[in-house]
């Protein structure tokens, strides 16, 4: 049951969010609301949260998981943003399925036109169909959608992780390290079901399950075929079973769950699960090497946490009677409130983006706190391959862009290192410093300082690779963490493209290279050298520059025209920088005086 549109008019902390929750083709795309506490992320779950709840009562009304006639989420008139005069919320999922509800301060008699800030064609017809004498609406259209209920139940799992839920440790609950898996005893009585929308704490529930699937397993989905051998001096042959594996739904569903374990436990691609006798009836995790886990309850509690979320969605998807045989078969939807909690620093970058990445049908909506789960999502499913919101407001923002990220960022292995990095090379010189944007900068400015005369400026300096302008940032934005070892100055100088703002901060200096219009390269330092330059290096070697030529694109607004491109290809930049550095004249390089200027001014005083 996907949700594809959540609206919210000022309701608590949120004047007005519109989130479209992305799809590629009929696959979802992961969505990650971020933002301080108290900027509505809970708020927005739980407008989610209490439509799939009332659409699992209207068909499983003996079940509920609320109180029957009521709703999982408060209808207050305290909910009305402070200084507001209504809110409204609907989400729509699919199907064309919604919940929607508008609430007002007063009655809306006493109202002579609807509220100013009641925009959306929407809220305007919540508005309309609100009795004149209320000032409460509430319509969840799924109410006369039975059929289409039960049948989106039947095919996909719906499950909600609030964040309150909990599994105590084995430590700290004895009664955990003696626990026995059960069989299941479901009930399939009509107006009934075993599945849960709300999880607080599923590990029991969760163990008892999977001892049932490697009991089916083991018992009815052995795969043997009798072969007859022939006995010497018999005319009998003796018939011997050969084990030819398992097969069936148990099967798959156990190599589903294999996979998630592995990838928690990281101990290799041979675990496997154990069961006890009949009288230690316990799952166990075994290695190569023997006994891993004695308990499943016994893991940690980040280990804990991501075993019961992804067992849980295997659970409800085989709970709901669905046909699975791999993990891409399993199709619902799944909330978790403050995915990070009780997650390592390595749980939140690698392994929960990974797990997240197995279940590509499923739609996963999730609150986080957490930068470097961000990152790990960044890097497991790219840029555009989840959507990231902040709250209150709903905006779509980049990873780098959540406010709490180049912190956090700082403190994760690689970027402490170029701290680290950093740090010793300001204390290990007494001069200036000058980070260049790259290797190739650094070789452009000595050769041309030599070509120019400017050799003595650049012998007043320490002129070091930045390796790229996005660490050249982290240095301006962590100055602090350097402050204490910097007595002298430093310059960060990004090439023309960047273009940062001219800006000084004690020591510490930021420039960049002006850009040079008329030139052909519009990017890198590339752009200081000019036309006749290049073609020279065309003609040297014709791979060192690609040319785009002038071209007329066609589309609905109309024709437009591409001027020509000029470009270094990424694989060409040293080359071309060995042969111009080799080869170059004064003429070449005559561009590069303004970045000598530039870095006179930073650094105070003349060289001439």
């Amino acid at each position: 049951m996907y949700v594809k549109r959540t609206q919210i008019i000022n309701y608590g902390p949120i004047d007005r969010l519109d989130i479209t929750f992305p799809f590629e083709s009929d696959t979802p795309k992961p969505v990650v609301l971020v933002g301080e506490n108290g900027s509505g992320k809970s708020i927005l779950l739980s407008h989610i949260v209490n439509g799939l709840i009332s659409a699992k009562d209207l068909i499983y009304p003996d079940t509920p998981e609320v109180e029957k006639g009521k709703v999982y989420k408060i209808r207050s008139g305290s909910y009305i943003k402070s200084k507001k005069e209504f809110y409204f919320a609907r989400v729509d999922f699919q199907d064309s399925l919604f919940i929607e509800e508008i609430r007002s301060e007063h009655p809306k008699e006493t109202y002579q036109n609807p509220p100013a800030e009641l925009t959306g064609q929407e809220a305007q017809a919540a508005w309309g169909k609100m009795e004149q004498k209320n000032g409460d609406y509430f319509d969840p259209n799924i109410y006369s959608k039975e059929t289409q209920i039960r049948d989106i139940f039947s095919r996909n799992c719906v499950l909600y992780f609030p964040p309150n839920r909990f599994e105590e440790p084995a430590w700290l609950n004895k009664e955990n390290l003696i626990a026995k898996a059960e069989y299941l005893d479901l009930n399939h009585m009509k107006g009934y079901t075993d599945r849960k929308i709300i999880n607080y704490s599923p590990l029991h529930d969760n163990q008892n399950w999977l001892f049932e699937v490697i009991y089916d397993r083991a018992a009815f989905e052995i795969n043997a075929r009798n072969y007859n051998v022939p006995v010497k001096d018999s005319a009998i042959p003796v018939s011997l079973p050969l084990f030819l594996g398992y097969f069936g739904q148990a099967t798959s569903i156990h190599e589903v769950a294999l996979q998630i374990v592995r990838s928690i436990i990281r101990k290799g691609p041979n675990i496997r699960f154990g069961i006890g006798g009949r009288h230690n009836r316990v799952v166990s995790v075994e290695g190569e090497s023997g006994q891993l886990v004695p308990n499943i309850f016994q893991l940690s509690s980040g280990e804990t946490s991501l075993l019961n979320l992804f067992l849980s969605i295997l659970r409800d998807f085989d709970l709901s009677n669905s046909s699975l045989t791999k993990a891409e078969d399993i199709r619902g939807i799944v909330i978790v409130d403050e995915i990070d909690l009780h997650l390592h620093v390595a749980h939140q970058y690698t392994i929960l983006p990974q797990l997240i990445k197995m279940f590509p049908n499923v739609q996963f909506v999730v609150t986080t706190h957490s930068p470097l789960f961000v990152l790990g999502m960044k890097n497991v499913f790219g840029e555009d391959g989840f959507a990231l919101h902040r709250l209150p407001y709903g905006q779509q923002i980049s990873p780098e862009e959540f406010s709490e990220f180049e912190s956090a960022y700082q403190s994760f292995t690689d970027t402490r290192k170029f701290s680290d990095d950093i740090r010793t090379a300001i204390q290990n010189v007494q001069k200036p410093i000058v980070f260049a944007e790259g290797a190739t900068d650094v070789k452009y400015l000595q050769r041309a300082a030599e070509l120019l005369g400017r050799s003595e400026l650049l012998g007043r300096v320490e002129l070091k690779d930045g390796d790229g302008f996005g660490n050249l940032d982290k240095i301006w934005k962590n100055y602090k963490q350097f402050a204490e070892v910097i007595h002298q100055r430093m310059v960060l100088l990004y090439d023309c493209d960047k273009q940062r703002t001219h800006e000084n901060n004690g020591d510490l200096f930021r420039r960049y290279i002006p850009p040079q219009r008329s030139h052909p390269i519009e990017k890198g330092i590339e752009n200081l050298f000019s036309q006749s330059t290049l073609e020279k290096a065309r003609e040297h070697k014709s791979d060192f520059i690609t040319v785009t030529s002038e071209h007329t694109v066609t589309g609905r607004g109309g024709s437009q025209t591409v001027p020509e491109k000029w470009e270094v290809p990424g694989d060409e930049k040293t080359n071309l920088c060995n042969w111009l550095c080799e080869d170059g004249t004064v003429e070449d390089f005559q561009y590069f005086q303004t970045v000598f200027e530039l870095l006179e001014e930073a650094l105070g005083g003349d060289s001439n």
